[in-house]
Protein backbone atom coordinates (compact mmCIF):
# COMPACT_ATOMS: atom_id res chain seq x y z
CA UNK A 1 0.00 0.00 0.00
CA UNK A 2 1.25 3.49 -0.82
CA UNK A 3 2.12 5.79 2.04
CA UNK A 4 0.24 9.04 2.54
CA UNK A 5 3.33 10.94 1.37
CA UNK A 6 3.43 8.98 -1.88
CA UNK A 7 -0.30 9.53 -2.39
CA UNK A 8 0.16 13.29 -2.05
CA UNK A 9 3.19 13.26 -4.37
CA UNK A 10 1.35 11.24 -7.02
CA UNK A 11 -1.66 13.53 -6.90
CA UNK A 12 0.45 16.67 -7.20
CA UNK A 13 2.45 15.15 -10.05
CA UNK A 14 -0.73 14.39 -11.99
CA UNK A 15 -1.99 17.91 -11.28
CA UNK A 16 1.19 19.51 -12.61
CA UNK A 17 1.12 17.45 -15.80
CA UNK A 18 -2.56 18.22 -16.28
CA UNK A 19 -1.97 21.93 -15.69
CA UNK A 20 0.65 22.04 -18.44
CA UNK A 21 -1.58 20.21 -20.92
CA UNK A 22 -4.74 22.14 -20.08
CA UNK A 23 -2.88 25.46 -20.25
CA UNK A 24 -1.38 24.66 -23.65
CA UNK A 25 -4.25 22.75 -25.26
CA UNK A 26 -7.43 23.54 -23.36
CA UNK A 27 -9.92 21.17 -21.77
CA UNK A 28 -11.51 19.75 -24.90
CA UNK A 29 -8.27 18.93 -26.72
CA UNK A 30 -6.69 17.23 -23.72
CA UNK A 31 -7.62 13.62 -23.00
CA UNK A 32 -7.40 11.61 -19.81
CA UNK A 33 -5.24 9.06 -21.59
CA UNK A 34 -2.82 11.77 -22.71
CA UNK A 35 -2.53 13.05 -19.15
CA UNK A 36 -2.00 9.53 -17.82
CA UNK A 37 0.68 8.86 -20.44
CA UNK A 38 2.53 12.12 -19.74
CA UNK A 39 2.31 11.55 -15.98
CA UNK A 40 3.28 7.88 -16.38
CA UNK A 41 0.34 6.67 -14.33
CA UNK A 42 -2.67 4.46 -14.98
CA UNK A 43 -5.93 6.10 -16.03
CA UNK A 44 -7.41 4.61 -12.88
CA UNK A 45 -5.14 6.88 -10.80
CA UNK A 46 -6.82 9.94 -12.30
CA UNK A 47 -10.24 8.49 -11.50
CA UNK A 48 -9.09 7.71 -7.96
CA UNK A 49 -7.84 11.21 -7.19
CA UNK A 50 -10.14 13.40 -9.31
CA UNK A 51 -13.14 11.38 -10.46
CA UNK A 52 -12.99 12.40 -14.11
CA UNK A 53 -11.38 14.90 -16.48
CA UNK A 54 -13.64 17.73 -15.37
CA UNK A 55 -12.70 17.09 -11.76
CA UNK A 56 -9.03 17.15 -12.69
CA UNK A 57 -9.50 20.38 -14.65
CA UNK A 58 -11.24 22.01 -11.69
CA UNK A 59 -8.41 20.97 -9.39
CA UNK A 60 -5.76 22.26 -11.80
CA UNK A 61 -7.62 25.56 -12.14
CA UNK A 62 -8.23 26.14 -8.43
CA UNK A 63 -5.48 24.38 -6.50
CA UNK A 64 -2.26 25.24 -8.30
CA UNK A 65 -2.42 28.95 -7.54
CA UNK A 66 -1.91 30.13 -3.94
CA UNK A 67 -5.11 30.37 -1.92
CA UNK A 68 -7.16 33.49 -2.68
CA UNK A 69 -7.69 36.16 -0.07
CA UNK A 70 -10.05 35.01 2.69
CA UNK A 71 -12.36 38.00 2.72
CA UNK A 72 -14.52 36.73 5.58
CA UNK A 73 -11.53 36.13 7.86
CA UNK A 74 -10.05 39.49 6.91
CA UNK A 75 -13.29 41.31 7.76
CA UNK A 76 -13.26 39.80 11.24
CA UNK A 77 -9.81 41.27 11.88
CA UNK A 78 -11.06 44.78 10.99
CA UNK A 79 -7.92 45.70 9.03
CA UNK A 80 -6.78 49.21 8.26
CA UNK A 81 -6.84 50.16 4.59
CA UNK A 82 -3.08 49.62 4.37
CA UNK A 83 -3.37 46.17 5.93
CA UNK A 84 -6.12 45.27 3.50
CA UNK A 85 -4.02 46.44 0.56
CA UNK A 86 -1.18 44.24 1.82
CA UNK A 87 -3.49 41.22 1.74
CA UNK A 88 -4.96 42.22 -1.63
CA UNK A 89 -1.62 42.62 -3.39
CA UNK A 90 -0.34 39.41 -1.84
CA UNK A 91 -2.87 37.56 -3.99
CA UNK A 92 -0.90 38.81 -7.01
CA UNK A 93 2.61 38.60 -5.55
CA UNK A 94 2.31 35.08 -4.08
CA UNK A 95 1.72 33.38 -7.47
CA UNK A 96 4.78 35.11 -8.93
CA UNK A 97 6.91 33.46 -6.26
CA UNK A 98 5.98 30.12 -7.83
CA UNK A 99 8.05 30.87 -10.92
CA UNK A 100 7.02 28.88 -14.01
CA UNK A 101 3.97 27.57 -12.19
CA UNK A 102 2.51 31.08 -12.19
CA UNK A 103 2.91 31.33 -15.97
CA UNK A 104 1.06 28.06 -16.50
CA UNK A 105 -1.72 29.09 -14.14
CA UNK A 106 -2.15 32.45 -15.85
CA UNK A 107 -2.14 30.80 -19.27
CA UNK A 108 -4.88 28.46 -18.10
CA UNK A 109 -6.90 31.35 -16.64
CA UNK A 110 -6.56 33.34 -19.86
CA UNK A 111 -7.60 30.29 -21.88
CA UNK A 112 -10.62 29.85 -19.63
CA UNK A 113 -11.75 33.36 -20.57
CA UNK A 114 -11.83 32.55 -24.30
CA UNK A 115 -12.84 28.89 -23.92
CA UNK A 116 -15.16 29.09 -20.88
CA UNK A 117 -16.08 25.99 -18.93
CA UNK A 118 -17.79 27.81 -16.06
CA UNK A 119 -14.71 28.02 -13.87
CA UNK A 120 -14.14 31.71 -14.61
CA UNK A 121 -17.71 32.55 -13.61
CA UNK A 122 -17.17 30.69 -10.33
CA UNK A 123 -13.89 32.53 -9.74
CA UNK A 124 -15.56 35.88 -10.31
CA UNK A 125 -18.49 35.11 -8.01
CA UNK A 126 -16.52 33.47 -5.20
CA UNK A 127 -13.21 35.35 -5.27
CA UNK A 128 -13.04 38.48 -7.41
CA UNK A 129 -16.42 40.05 -6.63
CA UNK A 130 -16.13 39.71 -2.80
CA UNK A 131 -12.59 41.14 -2.85
CA UNK A 132 -13.61 44.10 -5.01
CA UNK A 133 -16.64 44.78 -2.86
CA UNK A 134 -14.53 44.73 0.30
CA UNK A 135 -12.03 47.11 -1.30
CA UNK A 136 -14.84 49.48 -2.22
CA UNK A 137 -16.14 49.41 1.35
CA UNK A 138 -12.65 49.98 2.76
CA UNK A 139 -12.15 52.96 0.45
CA UNK A 140 -15.59 54.32 1.27
CA UNK A 141 -14.83 54.16 4.98
CA UNK A 142 -11.35 55.67 4.58
CA UNK A 143 -12.63 58.54 2.44
CA UNK A 144 -15.64 59.12 4.68
CA UNK A 145 -18.18 58.77 1.87
CA UNK A 146 -21.88 58.10 2.28
CA UNK A 147 -22.12 56.07 -0.90
CA UNK A 148 -19.88 54.20 -3.35
CA UNK A 149 -19.86 56.50 -6.35
CA UNK A 150 -18.37 56.12 -9.83
CA UNK A 151 -15.05 57.75 -8.96
CA UNK A 152 -14.60 55.41 -6.03
CA UNK A 153 -15.30 52.53 -8.42
CA UNK A 154 -12.63 53.89 -10.76
CA UNK A 155 -10.18 54.16 -7.89
CA UNK A 156 -10.83 50.57 -6.80
CA UNK A 157 -10.41 49.22 -10.33
CA UNK A 158 -7.20 51.22 -10.80
CA UNK A 159 -5.72 49.83 -7.59
CA UNK A 160 -6.57 46.25 -8.49
CA UNK A 161 -5.27 46.88 -12.01
CA UNK A 162 -1.73 47.32 -10.72
CA UNK A 163 -1.78 43.79 -9.36
CA UNK A 164 -3.49 42.32 -12.40
CA UNK A 165 -0.84 43.80 -14.68
CA UNK A 166 1.91 42.07 -12.71
CA UNK A 167 0.40 38.71 -13.61
CA UNK A 168 -1.00 39.33 -17.08
CA UNK A 169 1.92 41.50 -18.19
CA UNK A 170 4.65 39.31 -16.76
CA UNK A 171 6.25 38.60 -20.15
CA UNK A 172 6.57 42.34 -20.79
CA UNK A 173 8.01 42.94 -17.32
CA UNK A 174 10.59 40.18 -17.79
CA UNK A 175 11.77 41.86 -20.99
CA UNK A 176 11.61 45.46 -19.83
CA UNK A 177 12.55 45.43 -16.12
CA UNK A 178 13.09 41.85 -14.87
CA UNK A 179 14.87 43.05 -11.75
CA UNK A 180 11.59 44.04 -10.08
CA UNK A 181 10.18 40.50 -10.08
CA UNK A 182 13.02 38.02 -10.63
CA UNK A 183 13.81 37.27 -6.96
CA UNK A 184 11.77 36.88 -3.79
CA UNK A 185 13.40 40.00 -2.36
CA UNK A 186 12.51 41.97 -5.49
CA UNK A 187 8.93 40.74 -5.29
CA UNK A 188 8.72 41.76 -1.63
CA UNK A 189 9.95 45.23 -2.59
CA UNK A 190 7.42 45.39 -5.43
CA UNK A 191 4.72 44.32 -2.97
CA UNK A 192 5.62 47.19 -0.64
CA UNK A 193 5.74 49.60 -3.58
CA UNK A 194 2.25 48.62 -4.75
CA UNK A 195 0.86 49.38 -1.28
CA UNK A 196 2.69 52.72 -1.29
CA UNK A 197 1.42 53.63 -4.76
CA UNK A 198 -2.15 52.61 -3.89
CA UNK A 199 -2.13 54.70 -0.72
CA UNK A 200 -0.82 57.65 -2.75
CA UNK A 201 -3.70 57.23 -5.18
CA UNK A 202 -6.18 57.16 -2.29
CA UNK A 203 -4.67 60.26 -0.70
CA UNK A 204 -4.75 62.09 -4.04
CA UNK A 205 -8.43 61.22 -4.42
CA UNK A 206 -9.12 62.35 -0.87
CA UNK A 207 -7.41 65.68 -1.53
CA UNK A 208 -9.31 66.12 -4.82
CA UNK A 209 -12.64 65.54 -3.15
CA UNK A 210 -11.92 68.14 -0.48
CA UNK A 211 -11.59 70.80 -3.18
CA UNK A 212 -15.01 70.08 -4.70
Amino acid sequence: MKTQHNDISSREHILLVALKLFANQGLERTTVRQIAKEAQVNVSAISYYFGDKNGLYRAAFTEMMPSPMDVDALKKSAPTLEQFLHALFNTFIAPLKQGEMAKLCMRLHMREMVEPTGMWADTFTNEIEPSLHFLQQALQHYLGLKTIDDDLQRLAISIVGMGVHLLCGRDVIEQFCPQITNTEQALNQTHAALIRFAMSMVEAESKRRKTL
